[in-house]
């Protein structure tokens, strides 16, 4: 969706740090063998994709996991209308501001309940 320009993702220095980090974990590693994929391209075509953020808020509403915070001053930055995520802290919020906090499955729905709407299916 993001290569076709349809939706545009934020992201901060801070964010993509720890994507390549994550990256780096034993079991992300495994996948991404058992598919061919490197986490090196994995992370250009990731940094391809994103609009980068300069984060100048702090935000302090995650107590459990204090990183997750970077994720809600990134979004609060960009005035994002989602956060699509998977990390039960970020949902159990539901919305921060006038962001909505979706998985990423949820997220696709929603698209799919648009394009119908529209009648781009």
């Amino acid at each position: 969706m993001a290569d076709d320009k349809l939706i545009r993702i934020f992201a901060s220095l801070d964010i993509l740090e720890e994507i390549n980090r994550v990256l780096a974990y034993g079991r992300i590693v495994g996948i991404l063998k058992r598919s061919q994929a490197e986490p090196s391209s994995i992370m250009t075509t990731i940094v391809s994709l994103c609009s980068l953020v300069d984060v100048k808020a702090k935000v302090h509403v995650i107590r459990e996991d204090l990183s997750d915070n970077r994720v809600l001053a990134c979004a609060k930055e960009a005035r994002a209308h989602f956060i699509v995520s998977g990390d039960r802290h970020l949902l159990q919020l539901g919305q921060y501001e006038k962001t909505m906090i979706v998985t990423p499955s949820r997220f696709l729905e929603m698209q799919r309940t648009t394009e119908v709407k529209r009648g781009d299916h």
